[in-house]
């Protein structure tokens, strides 16, 4: 399965290397991945130089500034299981679809992950009302994306969910 990992941004410099819009929350991630997928086409990586939000590739088929320049504007793509995750991260892809469950009563389902920066902010429906609540430390208890379910503590949770009315 494959991950969006960035945006090609421009070439740098003469020698065939990228600047890469990284979507990922820490551009370190990518530095042990030897291959990412440009469109449809493979490349293997050289080196990748993490710089910020931003990372500079060199891919081993891409010798000079023209053909690098080529990729400009081009989403760039990993394989999923080759993007390594510290514990207790999670792909916003694997939580869409998780069950939210309080104290064990179904909350809701999750439909989408919005992204403000202090705390992400998970939208829940299917349950008695929509509800939206932030993903924080003392409110989730555990997460299995295997299972599908997101459990959280139903005190904490009464205190920061909002429901749309």
């Amino acid at each position: 399965m494959k991950l969006k990992v960035g945006s090609v941004l421009k070439a740098q410099g003469i020698k065939g290397e990228i600047k890469l819009s990284c979507f990922l929350d820490d551009p370190a991630m990518l530095c042990g991945i030897s291959e990412l997928y440009v469109g449809t086409n493979s490349y293997s990586v050289e080196h990748i130089r993490p710089d910020g939000a931003f990372c500079y590739v060199k891919f081993a088929e891409i010798a000079d500034r023209n053909a690098a320049e080529a990729l400009r504007g081009w989403t760039v793509y990993a394989d999923k299981n080759s993007v390594p995750l510290p514990d207790g991260r999670y792909f916003v892809e694997d939580l869409v679809g998780c069950n939210v469950v309080a104290d064990g009563e179904y909350v809701g389902t999750v439909n989408n992950v919005l992204q403000y920066g202090a705390a992400d902010v998970f939208e829940c429906g299917g349950g008695k009302k929509k509800v939206s609540f932030p993903f924080l430390k003392d409110v989730v208890l555990s997460v299995n994306v295997e299972r599908k379910t997101i459990s959280v503590d139903g005190k904490r949770f009464a205190e920061v969910a909002v429901y749309e009315d």
